[in-house]
């Protein structure tokens, strides 16, 4: 297999210092964007957009052209499965990822692109049942969908050849180690 296609674009020149506050600037933005969109639209409405009324997680995965040996995921969770209030869970970050190596280069079917987005949707198996997923391309891209993008089936056939989920699930674990923590840091101390 080829090797990961190198950072390209505006950005691809600048330091890893750099690089890192862009990173780290990209992730608060998102979070804060995310953040404004729940208190406008209403929990349900954009639990229901994410499909969180289906699946229990939505990780929508982002990769930046000018920095290809990283990822950005954001988690949107729901609290609990059988509330009718669900409050969801909110989670974004970023990391280096070794399995972006294997990775399609995504450039060739958005070429004008300069972040590539991906949502995964999970439900975690449990009491029998199998775990289910779906990768989606996520709505805010069909308006902006262009000739030459790969039709409906070419983006089945093409998703299909790389393992988002494993991606995926690395941010669903550092949001719920997150949501642990905070948890345990929350316990009243017995004496």
């Amino acid at each position: 297999m080829d090797a990961y296609p190198s950072a390209t674009g505006s950005l691809a020149h600048l330091n890893e210092t750099e690089k890192k506050k862009r990173l780290d600037a990209m992730v608060r933005l998102w979070q804060s964007e995310t953040e404004r969109r729940i208190k406008r639209e209403g929990q349900l409405a954009v639990s229901a957009a994410m499909g969180l009324d289906e699946y229990r997680y939505a990780v929508w995965l982002r990769f930046p052209e000018w920095e290809r040996s990283a990822v950005l995921g954001q988690v949107l969770a729901r609290q609990e499965p059988s509330s009718s209030e669900q409050p969801l869970f909110l989670s974004s970050n970023w990391r280096h990822d070794p399995l972006l190596k294997m990775m399609p280069d995504w450039k060739l079917h958005v070429p004008d692109e300069t972040v590539f987005n991906i949502t995964v949707r999970i439900t975690p198996g449990g009491l029998g049942e199998g775990s289910k997923w779906a990768v989606v391309m996520p709505r805010e891209m069909i308006p902006r969908y262009k000739p030459g993008w790969p039709t409906q089936r070419e983006w089945v056939a093409w998703t299909g050849t790389f393992d988002w989920l494993l991606l995926a699930v690395g941010f669903v674990r550092t949001m719920l180690d997150a949501l642990d923590a905070e948890k345990e840091g929350n316990r009243p101390e017995h004496g």
